[in-house]
């Protein structure tokens, strides 16, 4: 079985995600046996949203709701878009392109180009704008929820050893 017969089959593992693991030889083409079970049993994982939230859950709040609302946005973009929008802990100051692209030297290694950082930086201003905040909106949400949801999750944490040590 080819890669592009087994994104039909087993969905919801995506083409893309296919070619990267042919790529990375996590899986052999044409697809053997055991990349099949393996394949299966990986389709089956990302079908049932337990298994998806408790995976996401190692993730920091915010870090998961960015990959929820940017998914095609890999870990380079990622990092760019958080450059431009506020934090929690992030003083207000303005961050040239520049200083973006020296950072991405200087911890990925790698020279971006700067027109691809500013269409990143656009699309974070256009998140901050409130004309076009839906996805800023969404965004935040996004991030509102992870915060609460990863604050009650602790409170019952301490709650529950509280309970056992008396």
């Amino acid at each position: 079985m080819d890669v592009e017969e087994a994104a039909a089959k087993f969905h919801p593992v995506s083409l893309k995600a296919l070619k990267r693991m042919v790529d990375e030889s996590l899986i052999s083409e044409p697809l053997n046996e055991l990349d099949l079970h393996a394949l299966s049993v990986l389709s089956r994982i990302w079908s049932d949203e337990w298994y998806v939230a408790q995976m996401n859950m190692t993730f920091r709040p915010d870090k998961r709701a960015l990959m929820l609302a940017f998914p095609n946005f890999g870990k380079v973009e990622r990092y760019i878009l958080s450059s431009y929008l506020p934090g929690k802990y992030k003083k207000k100051a303005r961050v040239s392109v520049h200083e973006v692209s020296k950072n991405l030297r200087e911890y990925f290694k790698i020279d971006y180009p700067d027109f691809k950082i500013k269409r990143v930086r656009q699309i974070a201003y256009n998140m901050l704008r409130s004309s076009r905040g839906e996805v800023r909106k969404q965004y935040l949400g996004l991030s509102v929820l992870e915060r609460e949801a990863f604050n009650l999750l602790s409170e019952k944490s301490v709650k529950k050893s509280k309970y056992k040590l008396f």
